[in-house]
């Protein structure tokens, strides 16, 4: 009879794993569902392991597509595991809740899976008070003992922050059903205006701590440990991606709601719970925030950083029924919050600062973030409060206010950029006449085809934003432009935009590059070099990135095919090749070589060409025309054209 027992279990546990490997996800999500339940105690502490393995993709499986499976697109996957994993009544939170019942339920977690900072206390044998929740803390063996609540919350952070190879996050994270996971579990263990899940002595996760200890406490503290204290150390740096730093910001902006929205029930346990989870919210929060703003590099990526900051310094913004901003009438309610986050608002924006000062102010979104701050930190309630507080208190506190000294190098420097912008564009460009005469007709009609977007107009916005960030720094900080160091433009200092090397090539040095991608070099550089692939170029704000990439594939199992004649056309100066010419680019110093040159099919990408294509097709249908015999006409137009340049440039 032992045997036939033994027997059983294992030909349940061969069936259960089977179900791990069944697609479609609906399928595999209601096979679970009816066998969860069924499992007993044993069976089911050695499968959820496993289980979660298989969920969040860590046993050499792409696991459930949680990062990528979107509502739209994936519905029946996405309803069924979003009710599978769901806190309120979904077969896993079932499950788990079996598995607290069982004393002996105990799952082990490894060390080298939390943030360096806790490892390196562990290691150090100081335990952290966050993790004297858990069964036990083996420090020889490197691992936690947790109950099945914990290793789950344990296992759900954790992908975010490590996810296993191949997944990719999409572009919009908004109906991605982690995403949507994160809002679930925030909503139900820290609801807002609600009162707190309590589980109360019955629920037996109060086994291992205090009374007063919640299942909400738990994961908060989890999610602010695993999430909130990435930060490194001397040995171990720490770098997030954007799109760990927009769901983080997702943490910062619910927990505001969930500590600043008042509750309908006020007792003293939901009190006692929320002012233990608005201390460490707040301590790991500015932890966080200073360290990657001193260790984040100078990209555009930052962006979400300081997003995620601007919103942890503005709780006003997500905790009334109709938000809004900071008034002279509520200001009162919100002077304790400015306080005890002070380094927050003084130090943070001393490194913003420093930072933009050190940055390619004068690119458009550089400035955008720029006005963004100095519009939050120039009303006038939140200004006047931090000062007075700056003035009174000067401990671990940057006197971001008083002393200036970041707002000053910013402000001068803003001043210079100015004075540069607005000589480029006082510089007079040439006239549609003038650029005929001296490249011909050909020239005038390729320059309109094949040309970027003017950026005179961006230019001149660009200018208009830095003139008003200037009025705001010397409102705010009562400072002035140092004439002496923005009287002469730095770009004029620094050097030529670009030199010539022994083969006669013009290539762009590291300050014209500056501008360059600032958008503020207005030169003729057509005959610059460049030293990457041309076809690789980074995707530019008039293209379409999903046809870029496809007509780059396509263009690669082209040019093998045609090989010849694009060396025809890149060799030769005829008409004809005048009008192809820039549909073919070298990728190689070698022409000579076998696909050294490649069909350059890029400039279809261009919404310009987009626009105008759909425009011939749509006049063609209303008139009745065949596209195709439209398209004909305006080749063989350009030939001509591109003929009779040839015969005027030659006489």
């Amino acid at each position: 009879q032992h045997y036939k027992s033994i027997t059983f279990i294992e030909t349940s546990m061969d069936n259960a794993l089977a179900i791990l490997k069944q697609e479609p996800l609906s399928v595999r999500c209601q096979n679970l569902t009816e066998l969860l339940p069924t499992l007993p105690i044993r069976q089911l502490h050695m499968y959820l392991p496993q289980l979660l393995s298989n969920i969040f993709g860590y046993d050499s499986t792409p696991g459930w597509r949680l990062s990528s499976l979107h509502s739209n697109f994936h519905p029946t996957d996405f309803k069924a595991i979003r009710a599978f994993l769901k806190p309120n009544g979904g077969c896993l939170f079932k499950a788990l809740q079996c598995l607290e019942s069982d004393n002996s339920s105990h799952f082990l977690f490894p060390f080298n899976a939390l943030p360096p900072n806790s490892v390196a206390l562990l290691n150090d044998r100081a335990v952290p008070s966050l993790y004297r929740m858990f069964v036990n803390v083996d420090i020889e063996s490197k691992e936690l003992s947790m109950t099945a609540y914990h290793y789950y919350f344990m296992y759900f952070t954790y992908f975010l922050i490590h996810p296993p190879p191949g997944v990719v996050w999409p572009a919009s994270l908004a109906d991605v059903l982690y995403t949507q996971l994160v809002e679930d579990y925030l909503h139900f263990f820290l609801p807002p205006g609600n009162s707190i899940p309590n589980f109360g002595a019955a629920h037996p996760i109060n086994r291992f701590v205090p009374n007063t200890y919640s299942l909400s406490q738990a994961f908060a503290e989890i999610m602010f440990e695993m999430w909130l204290n990435q930060r490194g150390n001397d040995t171990n740096k720490v770098v997030l991606s954007i799109d760990q730093v927009r769901i983080i910001r997702m943490l910062v902006k619910h927990t505001h709601r969930f500590v600043y929205t008042p509750h309908l029930v006020k007792d003293r346990y939901t009190e006692d719970i929320t002012n233990y989870i608005s201390s460490s919210f707040q301590s790991n929060t500015y932890q966080f925030l200073n360290y990657h703003f001193a260790t984040w590099p100078l990209i555009s990526s930052f962006r979400g950083l300081l997003e995620t900051w601007l919103s942890y310094i503005q709780p006003w913004r997500y905790t009334s029924i109709v938000p809004g901003p900071l008034t002279d009438s509520n200001i009162s309610e919100w002077q304790n919050f400015i306080r005890d986050n002070l380094p927050a608002y003084c130090n943070l924006l001393d490194r913003c600062l420093r930072r933009m000062s050190h940055s390619l102010i004068c690119s458009g979104k550089n400035v955008t973030l720029l006005s963004r701050v100095l519009k939050i930190y120039s009303a006038p309630p939140l200004l006047r409060t931090i000062c007075e507080l700056e003035r009174g208190n000067t401990h671990n506190i940057v006197n971001v206010f008083t002393e200036g000294e970041a707002a000053q190098e910013l402000l001068d420097k803003l001043s210079g950029e100015i004075m540069h912008l607005e000589k480029q564009l006082s510089k007079s460009t040439p006239s549609v006449g003038q650029s005929a005469a001296a490249s011909g007709l050909f020239g005038w009609i390729s320059e309109g085809l094949w040309s970027q977007p003017d950026q005179q107009d961006a230019q001149q916005k660009t200018v208009d934003a830095l003139r008003s960030s200037v009025s705001q720094l010397q409102t705010m900080f009562y400072i002035s432009p140092n004439m002496e160091t923005t009287s002469t433009c730095p770009s004029e200092q620094s050097g030529p935009d670009y030199v010539t090397d022994a083969l006669y090539r013009r290539r762009l040095t590291p300050q014209g590059r500056e501008r360059m991608v600032a958008g503020t070099l207005k030169r003729d550089l057509k005959d610059v070099t460049a030293e990457c692939n041309p076809a690789l170029r980074p995707i530019c704000s008039y293209e379409n990135p999903h046809l870029v990439r496809y007509l780059y594939k396509l263009s690669l199992s082209l040019s093998g095919k045609v090989a010849r004649q694009l060396r025809v056309v890149h060799g030769s100066k005829g008409p004809i090749q005048s009008v192809l010419k820039p549909l073919v680019v070298q990728v190689k110093e070698d022409v000579s070589e076998e696909g050294a040159l490649l069909l350059n099919l890029r400039p279809v990408a261009s919404y310009r060409f987009i626009f105008y294509s759909a425009l011939i097709f749509l006049l063609s249908y209303m008139s009745g025309i065949n596209p195709l015999l439209i398209f004909t006409y305006l080749g063989l137009a350009l030939a001509a054209c591109a003929f009779a340049s040839s015969i005027v440039t030659s006489s």
